[in-house]
């Protein structure tokens, strides 16, 4: 049995047998739904990696960053925050893991999950929290393991040597 393509007034393209085109994908949200011929084009030139213009980006919601995102409450992130996702931050976590060579300095096994510790608190020593003395290597499970054993807050170098030298 063959069928053919019908397209409605809307500009829908439908089977005569009431179903999908060949290639649309249901997808939860528009299940049992049609998309009109002109935004299935639109997709298909984005897939080919065509340019879009400044006006489509915005109405497809590229451009809805910072301010524009309509989740956006006035910049409400506190110092601490923005501190924890700076570049600094990074730059320090990757050269402490330099430094011990990607080694658990707890477990002295190289690579897995590992994650920069601040040897004296990243909020009681602002001056410290990007010297690399103030960092030492551990595997997500010693960290864990040190955190649950002394707590988050007020860590000293003391607690730490008494951790590595259990």
């Amino acid at each position: 049995m063959v069928f053919s393509d019908t397209v409605n007034d809307s500009g829908i393209i439908r089977n005569t047998n009431g179903r999908f085109i060949k290639g649309h994908k249901d997808i939860a949200n528009n299940k049992g739904r049609i998309q009109p011929l002109e935004l299935r084009k639109r997709w298909s030139d984005i897939k080919k990696g065509k340019k879009q213009s400044l006006e489509t980006k915005i109405k497809r919601g590229i451009y809805r960053k910072g301010k524009n995102a309509p989740a956006w409450r006035g910049g409400t992130s506190t110092d601490i925050d923005l501190l924890r996702g700076s570049k600094e931050l990074r730059l320090w976590r990757e050269s402490v893991f330099i430094r011990d060579n990607y080694t658990d300095q707890d477990t002295k096994v190289k690579g897995g999950k590992l994650q920069a510790h601040h040897i004296l608190n990243f909020s009681d020593h602002p001056e410290l929290r990007f010297a690399i003395d103030n960092g030492i290597t551990l595997s997500e499970k010693s960290h864990i393991e040190f955190h649950k054993k002394y707590g988050k807050r007020n860590n000293t170098k003391e607690q730490l040597e008494e951790f590595l030298n259990k």
